[in-house]
């Protein structure tokens, strides 16, 4: 099956994500642009996706200052007078000719005709910030599972192993040990 590429303008899902908005400030945009950062790394990657988050540059007069990129994730700044709007249009052109399913989510309305025009399926800000609720909650429950019941050390050990541990407690010999 092709790679699933999903292309996020970042600013529109800062500003309509509950709990990102508060913290959409000039002052706390960083912050805000962390969390959402970490929220999606963690969905593109329990979804398989490849992940590109598109932030406009257009109210800085210079270069922005690279950010580690977490996993999962391409962060793009745009460059000074463009916004992430063409940048998420010219990246649907180019990757309308690869093998791969692209998404897009932004609420406005523009760049969702865009990205439908080159054969792109686009998601609203919003509706990608319930997927990712529910993947956090796909994945807390899938990390439940896989564990081993129990406490302590003895919930990763075999049967066997945990029975010869006890004998050495218990006797202060391995059931294997044989004096001569």
């Amino acid at each position: 099956m092709a790679a699933t590429v999903l292309l996020v303008d970042g600013y529109n899902a800062i500003h309509a994500w509950p709990g990102l908005q508060r913290h959409a400030t000039k002052t706390d945009l960083h912050i805000a642009r962390a969390k959402l950062l970490e929220k999606l790394s963690n969905f593109v990657v329990f979804r398989g996706y490849e992940g590109i988050v598109a932030f406009d540059a257009h109210n800085h007069q210079h270069p922005s200052v690279p950010m580690v990129t977490p996993k999962g994730l391409d962060i793009y700044f745009t460059d000074y007078g463009e916004t992430a709007d063409a940048y998420i249009e010219r990246t649907c052109a180019q990757l309308q000719w690869e093998d791969c399913r692209v998404r897009v989510a932004t609420s406005d309305r523009a760049i969702q005709l865009v990205a439908m025009g080159f054969d792109a399926d686009w998601i609203s800000v919003l509706g990608l910030h319930e997927e990712v609720k529910l993947a956090a909650k796909q994945a807390k429950r899938a990390s439940r599972t896989t564990r081993k019941p129990g406490r302590g050390i003895d919930a990763f050990l075999d049967r066997s192993t945990r029975d010869r541990l006890t004998q050495w407690r218990l006797h202060g010999k391995d059931v294997g040990d044989r004096k001569p």
